[in-house]
């Protein structure tokens, strides 16, 4: 089984990610700073928007999420990788959890 894919099967199968909808914006914000500056400044800025009432069911799950991202040998060599499964298959991944 490949790295990607046990990273997806953990996403599915830890009940405090669950069935979490997250908002598009916000996931193209984490990516592009994951992107552009790492996965601290992308945990930081998740960490400072914690008190927005909108934001506030998407911050542990996404910080969850980011911190068995940055374990991964592939997206912590190319942080490409990491933002565009945030901006493009997170959602997809996590709305079809049975």
């Amino acid at each position: 089984m490949g790295e990607l894919t046990r990273f997806m099967d953990e996403l599915r199968n830890d009940p405090r990610i669950g069935k979490i909808r997250f908002t598009p914006s916000f996931l193209e914000d984490v990516g592009n700073i994951l992107y552009s500056r790492g996965f601290d400044e992308a945990k930081l800025f998740i960490w400072d928007l914690r008190e927005r009432g909108d934001l506030e069911r998407q911050i542990l799950p996404l910080l969850l999420i980011l911190g068995k991202m940055e374990k991964m040998k592939k997206t912590k060599e190319d942080r490409e990788i990491g933002r565009y499964i945030v901006k493009n298959k997170l959602d997809i991944l996590l709305r079809y959890i049975p």
